[in-house]
């Protein structure tokens, strides 16, 4: 199977995951946990909500509102923004301890950023498969010395390593079908390849493709 095969199958793979713990995650919202209420009579009540503080307001000429007409949006209305090459120049050598070469020729894959601007960044498939590439080269380096890449990997020893690398490369635990869709792109997508250590980065590089790691 080609990089190319393993890399779509890889996307389809996250992304349904993705499409699924979102769905989990919309369902729990809805649940409040009864140690976490107080009652009041019959009645459950959930305990106020944390929120950001509002914006600053301003007043103008007159004692007029400037911010009158201004829309409170929803808290986490900005998440999973998609990080910005500046940005990921540093989180690839932070996670992986090297450089891949590739980086340095993918600016313009990720879209030029004017001097003193910090605009909204957008995926595409381009900058995603690039994504990927990077992710691959630096994962090589990264998986060339430690001698347990060089043994053929199982199922268990492929899940406990993706866990490990979600937990580096994402800053969270990772859920049961994520950590089983990276195993299935090291033990089941990538056994074309006969050097052990390139089906071990082809693991780690789908975890550093997944969305936990390219967005905020």
């Amino acid at each position: 199977m080609t990089r190319m095969h393993i890399f779509g199958v890889l996307v389809a793979v996250l992304t349904g995951c993705e499409a699924e713990i979102e769905q989990v995650d919309v369902a729990k919202e809805d649940i409040v946990p009864i140690d976490a209420t107080e009652v009041s009579g019959s009645r459950v009540v959930a305990p106020e909500v944390a929120l950001c503080e509002s914006g600053r307001s301003y007043e103008g000429f007159g004692g007029a509102d400037l911010t009158q007409d201004r829309k409170e949006a929803d808290v986490g209305l900005e998440r999973a923004r998609t990080k910005p090459f500046a940005a990921l120049q540093s989180e690839y050598i932070r996670v992986l301890g090297n450089t891949p070469e590739l980086l340095a020729q993918s600016e313009s894959t990720f879209g030029l950023t004017p001097a003193r601007w910090y605009p909204k960044t957008d995926a595409n498939a381009v900058s995603l498969y690039q994504a990927y590439r990077i992710a691959f080269q630096g994962c090589l380096t990264a998986t060339a010395q430690p001698t347990q890449y060089a043994q053929p990997p199982t199922i268990e020893t492929a899940k406990a390593e993706c866990a490990t690398w979600a937990k580096k490369f994402w800053g969270r635990t990772a859920m049961a079908p994520e950590i089983e869709a990276c195993a299935n792109v090291i033990g089941v997508y990538s056994t074309s390849e006969t050097t052990m250590r390139r089906r071990w980065a082809h693991g780690c590089a789908s975890v550093l493709t997944a969305s936990d790691f390219l967005t905020f």
